[in-house]
């Protein structure tokens, strides 16, 4: 009889400490806090998990401490204290309730940026005309690398970004990085001396609407529009069977893609892009393809890392939002628009009003007429918005694909722009820009903001045109000291109505102005 009730005794001891197993929460970390993270340096840093409704947070790093008590959700978060970089590979202690919870290992500190855009951004090391010679020099280990599913889209926000982690630069790996950001990270890690983490949250051919969080949306009325247009053709979509009709569809334009690719291969020539044909995977909750969905994107790939401790975003994008010339369809009317209320969004929901922007310009490139637009509009509005900037890669890109595989210079034109305009390294000279014109009998003077460099002509005078008649026609640019640039009249005599550089999609070959640091001179146009 004793031996039955101590065996009772054992068994409900055993199934309280069951009990109190499930019922007590296990301290969970977004994967953004994992083994090889970077946290930003002098600034306060961010930490956020979730733990046992009410419990007491305590967490521990490099001296550093902050405390927090878990929400009746269980969510909390907490701030450490401003750091100086380390490349040292410290740990993060976290308890729950005075009891060691949480470690995590392996992490450095110095400069972090967010990598966000679309395919351009996107486009991997390995694909890049350097790609040999930079992968076998990429064994970096204070440069780390956030990677993530970049098919990931979610209706709701999530906290979560399952199978995210953090990878050390090194040849095994790096030719799967954002190209654009490892040659931003692999200049800066050498110029800054200090580790560098990448956060790559970007997916091509998406639009501005995908990265913008729902309750922004709204502020563009051109998004407005869109949305409603949007929804209506989706409930549409999903009551008349438009999966299954899609599919139908897709199946002629995937057997005329294959037909074009059998004839390539026949003659020995570059397979079509499916792109071209409109190739895209029907998804059976929405009309649009993956790319396309609005706020979606963000929701699963940036909403849960906003808030970590950042220095900025490295934005590339543009070509989704940079199509078409009509004003009452065409988001690159608004482009500026846009790129402003998401900036802003971004940098709410990361609670940093100075989280800088640094856009890439776009390159050239043939057969995009509103590109010149779109260029001028991420200038007007990284001046709007302040903390940001702007880097000019004209003299980049190829005439027929919108993935020029040059993506090195991309990134040092990037980060030179970062040491000047972040990191207040006055060797580094800003991007000349032009800033007046004057219009008298004969042309045209233009006058630049050199910024205390030398500006120089680089082969044939070539890429100005002036405005006579109501007609833009080439003319003969002089350089004029170091600060003006004339370009006089076809017929000697004309007074021009305005004047412009490079204001064409395609304009690579005709890129002249140059500052002693190899920056171009910005596209611009002036009118009267």
């Amino acid at each position: 009889m004793a031996g039955v009730k101590k065996l009772a005794i054992l068994l409900f001891a055993a199934c309280a400490a069951f009990g109190a197993g499930i019922l007590r929460a296990e301290v969970r970390l977004p994967e953004i806090f994992s083994d090889g993270m970077v946290f930003q340096r002098q600034k306060p840093v961010k930490v956020w998990g979730m733990a046992e409704p009410g419990a007491d947070v305590k967490v521990e790093f490099a001296g550093n401490s902050g405390s927090a008590k878990a929400g009746k959700d269980g969510k909390w978060s907490l701030f450490l204290g401003a750091m100086e970089a380390s490349a040292e590979p410290r740990e993060m202690r976290i308890s729950e309730n005075g009891k060691p919870a949480k470690t995590v290992k392996n992490i450095l500190v110095g400069e972090v940026w967010i990598l966000g855009g679309q395919s351009n951004m996107e486009w991997v090391l390995a694909n890049t005309d350097d790609a040999k010679e930079a992968v076998a020099r990429s064994g970096y280990p204070a440069l780390r690398y956030f990677k993530m599913d970049s098919n990931r889209i979610e209706e709701k926000e999530q906290y979560f970004i399952p199978g995210a982690r953090w990878i050390a630069s090194n040849p095994k790996d790096s030719g799967g990085f954002s190209a654009v950001g490892f040659y931003f990270g692999e200049a800066l890690l050498k110029d800054l001396k200090v580790p560098v983490g990448l956060v790559n949250v970007c997916k091509g051919g998406t639009s501005m609407r995908a990265w913008t969080p729902a309750e922004y949306i709204d502020n563009v009325p051109f998004n407005k529009r869109w949305m409603v247009d949007y929804n209506k053709k989706r409930a549409d979509y999903l009551a008349n069977g438009g999966y299954e009709k899609r599919v139908e569809m897709m199946k002629g334009r995937r057997a005329k893609y294959e037909a074009a690719c059998k004839k390539a291969d026949a003659e020995g020539k570059p397979r079509p892009s499916a792109w071209e044909y409109g190739v895209s995977v029907p998804l059976k909750f929405a009309h649009v393809p993956f790319n396309e969905i609005p706020i979606w994107h963000w929701n699963a790939k940036v909403a849960p890392v906003a808030g970590y401790s950042a220095r900025g975003v490295l934005w590339y994008q543009g070509e989704s939002d940079g199509w078409g010339e009509n004003p009452k369809y065409s988001p690159s009317f608004v482009f500026g628009e846009m790129y402003a209320n998401m900036a802003r969004a971004w940098r709410e929901r990361w609670g940093c009003e100075k989280l800088f922007f640094l856009a890439a310009q776009l390159p050239s490139k043939g057969g995009a007429p509103a590109w010149p637009r779109v260029r001028a509009q991420q200038i007007s509005a990284s001046d709007e918005i302040g903390a940001a900037a702007c880097a000019n890669i004209i003299d980049t890109g190829a005439e027929n694909d919108v993935h020029p595989r040059d993506k090195t210079l991309v990134g040092r034109r990037l980060e030179k722009v970062a040491l000047n305009s972040v990191y207040g390294d006055k060797s580094v000279l800003p991007t000349p820009r032009a800033v007046s014109a004057e219009y008298r009998a004969g042309g045209a003077a233009v006058g630049i903001n050199s910024f205390g460099g030398k500006l120089e002509g680089r082969g044939e005078p070539r890429g100005f045109e002036l405005k006579i008649g109501g007609k833009w026609v080439a003319a003969k640019p002089e350089l004029k000291g170091g600060s003006s640039v004339w370009i006089a009249s076809p017929d000697g005599k004309s007074v021009p109505e305005g004047v412009r550089y490079l204001w064409k999609p395609w304009a690579k070959p005709d890129v002249w102005i140059y500052n002693s640091q190899n920056a171009p001179l910005f596209p611009f146009k002036f009118e009267k």
